[in-house]
């Protein structure tokens, strides 16, 4: 029973082990696919802006036709003014006129905002090209390092499993079985130490006496009544490590 409590804690940290690398690779990963979530994001919203920039020159080119064509208008009124003799006539021609460069002079002037406008737009997108290019350098990058850092880590995942596998076949398959499910519903714990005044270090309650003792024995494999975590005497040092966790 001692070799099977001593392959039960050794699986534990193994696995403990293999946990500590697994989230660090998992969180180099993360961190790679949130940068790479910011750069898809940012030439998602650039190409939204390159759109509306082609649409907004679409316009100002049709409006450009517009005022062409309205002061070609003003030209033909101001000559067949000019031409007019009758005062009722001069009149009624002057006042078209003068609408018409009413309005020539109102469309000007949305054209003159509409280009300073997309002449801002511009450069906004300019500079977000250059942030973009930037980011993108920096992914690339980060990427050449992480991925030297996953390959280290993925080394000493593999190598520390291989150890696992010589554990686990000291172990019986039910027992195995056992292990598996508490370490998935107890936070990766399923083999804990006892602390000094008999308390389980994975719930913290406090162990009937007898069943204190018969751990300190070693002689049985017992689990903690509360948590149902398995249980084994160790140096006050791991318990005390155990139960800052």
């Amino acid at each position: 029973m001692i070799d099977t409590i001593s392959a039960l804690v050794e699986l534990q940290n193994i696995d403990d082990e293999i946990r500590i690398f697994q989230l660090q690779r998992n969180e180099l990963a993360q961190n790679l696919d949130r940068l790479k979530a910011i750069v898809t994001q940012m030439a998602a919203d650039m190409e939204e802006k390159r759109v509306k920039l082609t649409e907004a020159t679409g316009f100002y080119k049709e409006k450009q036709g517009e005022l062409q064509t309205d002061g070609d208008r003003i030209s033909k009124a101001k000559s067949k003014l000019a031409t007019v003799t009758r005062t009722k006539e001069y009149a009624a021609m002057q006042r078209e006129l003068d609408n018409l460069r009413k309005k020539y002079a109102a469309d000007e002037g949305e054209l003159i905002r509409l280009a300073e406008a997309m002449q801002e737009y511009e450069g906004s997108i300019a500079t977000e090209s250059t942030k973009l290019g930037e980011l993108r350098s920096e992914v690339d990058r980060e990427e050449a390092a992480s991925g030297d850092q996953l390959k280290e880590l993925d080394d000493r995942i593999s190598t520390i499993s291989t150890k696992k596998i010589d554990a686990e076949g000291r172990l019986d398959r039910n027992l195995l079985t056992r292990y598996g499910r508490l370490l998935q519903r107890r936070e990766g714990k399923a083999v804990v130490p006892v602390g000094p005044k008999g308390k389980c270090t994975g719930c913290q309650r406090l162990l009937p006496p007898q069943q204190y003792i018969q751990v300190q024995r070693g002689e049985r494999l017992l689990s903690c009544p509360n948590c149902q975590r398995y249980l084994h005497h160790a140096a006050v040092e791991e318990t005390e490590e155990a139960a800052e966790e």
